[in-house]
């Protein structure tokens, strides 16, 4: 005897899919853009009814087989989103301008998948598979509005790592986050000196729980180092910025080294927010200075 069951959840188009090597975390999985037309998870149940002697019906009915798949479109039809959609290895997601397939030999690692959807209520849905393999058919003639969907389905394995009853799949609810982030120089830290003539960096680092909204990184925006020396005719100091999602620090390097003596004042506007759309509380400011 045999069960099918099919829910298909979220379907706003902020959703994403991130896969990683087994038992990678979220943070350093390849994150495969948003996905369209809603998350299908199919569970299987296969069961065995028990007869014994004196009863003409089943005494027990057990599960002697289970299985779990997820299908879901990705809305961007990258060469990159391409591979991953054959079955490939996700060591194929580069910058390449071309894909080429024949051998899967790189494919008999597992995958660790994660899928986040829009919740029941405010918050958000999150999808584990903790370890699993991306089934390689694909008809990519997919079109919705004008636009090529790549379709891809992953097949639960379980886990015998895990805990028993636990080894195939997460599906977790957590709540809207409303906490604001908050960020600080760490190096130099408010107050301190960087070292003169030479280009050394400048680090801001990030307390958030989650994720934060990288389009809100910009320098000269909301992140801005101003040279003050002349109170009167301050000015934006040229330089460059770059966010470790892991570390959660942003980091400048200047264009040109620092000048001996000048003072400068690092600020961090209310722009800046956390993937969930928490903004600084208030604006960052905080000073520092070349050292003599």
């Amino acid at each position: 005897m045999s069960s099918v069951s099919n829910i298909v959840i979220g379907s706003a188009a902020e959703n994403t899919i991130k896969v990683g090597e087994f038992d990678e975390t979220e943070d350093d999985a390849v994150d495969l853009g948003l996905t369209d037309g809603g998350v299908e998870m199919t569970k299987t149940e296969e069961t065995k009814e028990i007869f014994v002697d004196q009863h003409l019906g089943p005494v027990d009915i057990v599960t002697i087989k289970e299985g779990f798949s997820v299908k879901v479109n990705l809305s961007e039809a990258t060469l990159a989103n391409l591979a991953v959609a054959f079955g490939y290895a996700t060591t194929a997601v580069t910058a390449a301008t071309s894909f080429t397939f024949g051998d899967k030999t790189d494919m008999r690692d597992p995958k660790t998948v994660y899928i986040n959807v829009k919740g029941p209520g405010p918050g958000t849905r999150k999808i584990t598979l903790y370890k699993a393999k991306i089934k390689g058919d694909s008809a990519n003639k997919y079109m919705k509005d004008d636009v090529t969907m790549i379709p891809i389905e992953i097949i639960a394995m379980c886990d015998t790592a895990n805990t028993a009853g636990a080894r195939m799949v997460l599906v977790a609810d957590t709540g809207a986050d409303t906490t604001a982030p908050t960020i600080a120089l760490s190096s130099p830290v408010d107050g301190g000196t960087v070292a003169k003539d030479a280009k050394t960096t400048v680090v801001w680092t990030i307390t958030e729980t989650n994720g934060m909204d990288e389009n809100t990184m910009k320098y000269g925006d909301t992140f801005i180092i101003l040279n003050t020396t002349t109170p009167a005719s301050a000015v934006l100091v040229a330089g460059t910025i770059a966010y470790n999602s892991d570390a959660k620090t942003v980091t400048f390097t200047p264009t040109s080294n620092w000048t001996a003596e000048d003072t400068l004042q690092s600020i961090v506007s209310t722009g800046l927010k956390d993937a969930a759309g928490n903004a600084l509380a208030a604006a960052s400011i905080e000073q520092f200075s070349v050292a003599a």
